[in-house]
């Protein structure tokens, strides 16, 4: 290989936190009844009550996410004597200082929470995912340029750039930036974004 056709390839992984500014509350609304018809209505009378109860939202960031009526034969161990379950589920998006908030309203109105997710934005997961690129091609060119410092070479142009997918070692909805475990905790952490980088560079003498 030719002085002039020689490459280093180096790879790096970055990080960048924020908190989140983002909750998604999951909450149900449930009603029982003799017959499905019925256990719908009561489902859906109670979800309507529990829209009226969050007070720090407004009504757009409140919608139905899921609604299911249920023979209650089919359900191992019912919590209730009833022939039909309804289950009408809702996704409550609000400031994450306003999640402990609007657990309070819909508990206070009768509904049950089922989980609590914290993320970002979209902008911001990018902005933070655009950082951490940034940040991982600085750590690989100092990489590169170490390397081949040791030759007595020194890094010409960028040949080729790829990202490369990092593995959290956790099995979530999305990536790091964009989800959290689902959970009840009202106080979360920052959420991570990784990115990691493989470039090639030409080398050149000094």
């Amino acid at each position: 290989m030719s002085m002039t056709s020689r490459t280093i390839t180096t790879d790096a992984i970055a990080r960048c936190e924020a908190a989140p500014d983002l909750a998604i509350v999951e909450a149900v609304a449930i009603g029982e009844a003799e017959s499905a018809g019925a256990a719908r209505a009561i489902a859906k009378d109670r979800a309507f009550t529990l829209r009226k109860s969050v007070t720090d939202v407004s009504p757009d960031q409140v919608r139905t996410v899921d609604l299911q009526v249920q023979d209650t034969d089919e359900i191992f161990d019912p919590a209730t004597d009833a022939p039909f379950q309804a289950t009408e589920r809702l996704h409550i998006e609000c400031l994450p200082e306003n999640a402990e908030a609007v657990v309070v309203d819909v508990t206070t109105a009768g509904g049950q929470i089922q989980s609590v997710h914290f993320h970002l934005h979209e902008d911001k997961h990018l902005e933070l995912q655009n950082k951490a690129i940034r940040s991982a091609m600085e750590r690989a060119r100092e990489k590169a340029e170490q390397i081949a410092s040791v030759e007595g070479l020194v890094l010409a142009e960028i040949q080729e750039a790829t990202t490369k997918e990092v593995s959290t070692g956790l099995e979530t909805i999305a990536d790091e930036a964009f989800a959290s475990s689902p959970d009840t905790n009202l106080h979360p952490a920052p959420i991570t974004v990784s990115e990691g980088v493989e470039v090639v560079y030409e080398l050149a003498e000094k």
